[in-house]
Order: structure tokens, then sequence, then C-alpha cells
């Protein structure tokens, strides 16, 4: 008899700084992602919880005129040991929410600020700092990320390693894709694909999305056989 069609992994999308919910789902709608990935995920969206001060950068602003601007945390505070990132709990909190009122979830799925902000989800889960009562997630999507510098989380990247499977994906033109790479060494399973442009979600002619089929694939069959 035909097999039964397995569940929609479903996947908590965090946008990045000046970014929200409605600018992420444009983002992944234009990049072609729900199209090529929508049968077999659920992409949920949910907007950070500070709004962005104006005047935002101007590449957002002509883009995306219109749509909410937000951040996962206010500001970045230098200190003599590092960074504070001030307003970070607040962030986390309203993640946590939402795995409680709209979860489960599968997994994330985050954008520059919001990569940061799934790489800790990930390891606070991991470390029993978050979402205790929440099943393991099954993967991280990781694009354009970074390892993120809040002075008092620096614990998370001294542990054995993230063994949520991780995929990271950068532009070979982004800037920052050195620590796109960087971020990828506390990873214990890090799939790594690149795609030749930019800081952005990049669109799915530009990359091998068989790799990514077979990445939610394998880590929500695995996950389900456990």
């Amino acid at each position: 008899h035909a097999q039964q069609p397995t569940r929609r992994a479903r996947v908590l999308c965090l946008h990045g700084y000046e970014n929200s919910a409605e600018i992420m789902r444009k983002q992944l709608q234009m990049a072609g992602w729900i199209d090529r990935f929508g049968a077999n995920c659920e992409f949920v969206f949910v907007s950070a919880p500070f709004e962005s001060d104006e005047p935002v950068t101007p590449i957002v602003q002509k883009f995306f005129p219109d749509d909410p601007k937000r951040q996962w945390f206010q500001r970045m505070e230098n200190l003599p040991n590092g960074v504070r990132y001030v307003g970070l709990g607040k962030g986390l909190a309203h993640i946590a929410h939402v795995f409680d009122t709209q979860g489960p979830f599968d997994g994330v799925l985050g954008f520059s600020q919001g990569a940061g902000m799934s790489l800790y989800v990930a390891s606070k889960q991991e470390q029993g700092e978050m979402l205790g009562g929440h099943p393991a997630l099954k993967f991280a999507v990781i694009i354009a990320g970074f390892r993120p510098r809040d002075v008092d989380h620096q614990h998370l990247w001294e542990a054995q390693g993230l063994r949520t499977p991780t995929l990271h994906i950068w532009g070979a033109q982004d800037v920052l894709k050195y620590k796109s790479e960087e971020a990828t060494t506390f990873c214990q399973e890090p799939l790594v694909i690149t795609h030749a442009a930019g800081h952005k979600v990049p669109s799915v002619k530009t990359f091998d999305c068989d790799q990514v089929d077979a990445f939610f694939a394998n880590t929500t069959n695995a996950a389900n056989e456990t």
C-alpha cells in the first residue's frame, strides 16, 4: 500500500537585525524557499520583542519600507571583559514563549542576528537552560550566521560542542563570512553550503537544494526513529 506521507517539519524562523516576521516571510518567498521546501517544511515566522531605532539601515528601508523593523536584543554594550547583549534575556524568553504557545517545532532557521539566536536556542536547550519541556531540536539552519558573543553566555561554546545537527549557509561575497566559518567550529555535525552572493537569504537557484532536502530528511527521520 502507499507509504504514509511523513509529517511536514515545523521550522521556527528567526529573522535578522532590523527585520521582522513579515520581512523574513518575504525573504524566503522571494528566494524561492517556501515554494521549493514548503512540501516538507512548515515555516513559522515570529517577530523579535524590541523595535529597532530609526533610522534603520538604508537597504532594509529601501526593500521593506512598510514592514516592522525589530531586533532580538536592544543594543551591544562594551565591557572590560567582553560584550553584553542588553535585553538578550527578553529575546530568549520571547522565543521560549513561542515554543510554549505555537510549538512543538522540529527545528529552527535563522538569518544573521536570528542565526546567532538559533545557535543560542539549540545550545541552551542542550545544556538544560531553556526549552526543558520540549522535544530536543532535530536541526538548526544557520544562514549568514556567527558565534554570538554575549559575555554571560560564553560557557555555551566551551562545552563538548553543539550536538544538534546544523546546516550553515553563507555567501562568498559576504564580508562577514569568516564569522560564519568560525561558527561551524563548535558544531559536531556541521553541513556547509555556500553560494556566490553576499549577506542574504540566497535564492534556491544558487545552491544545491537536494543537499538541503537530504539534511531535512536525515535529521527528521533519524529523530523519528529514536
